[in-house]
């Protein structure tokens, strides 16, 4: 499943989806590129305006998308596309989660301490 982020404008709260119905829109609004080549673009800060509004635009109502015009209305009440930005990060953090290291060991922590029971194996 695929969780979405919270931007809040105003008294309403509106959900930032990253669906797969929102990439194949984000491809088809960037003239085919692939959806991770504009993440990376929305990452590291080389859209511009035009591009922050057409993601939101996809991304918006939940994945389900909007109109440009709606999207262009929700960066002006957000405060501008550096807020909007913000929102849109956390959107690509919960869609596209970090993946655990495959060599990790599942019963040891970020600090190296390992869970259990407290009994040696075979007691």
């Amino acid at each position: 499943m695929i969780n979405h982020a919270k931007m809040k404008v105003g008294k309403t709260t509106h959900k930032l989806k990253f669906s797969t119905a929102a990439l194949m829109r984000m491809e088809a609004e960037n003239d085919g590129q692939p959806f991770d080549a504009l993440v990376d673009h929305l990452i590291t800060g080389k859209g511009g305006a035009s591009f922050v509004v057409s993601v939101l635009a996809a991304v918006m109502n939940d994945g389900a998308g909007g109109e440009r015009d709606e999207a262009v209305a929700l960066v002006d009440g957000a405060g501008g596309v550096r807020k909007v930005l913000t929102s849109l990060g956390e959107a690509i953090a919960v869609a596209f989660p970090a993946e655990a290291d495959p060599g990790a060991d599942p019963d040891e922590d970020a600090e190296g301490n390992s869970e259990g029971n407290g009994q040696a194996a075979g007691a």
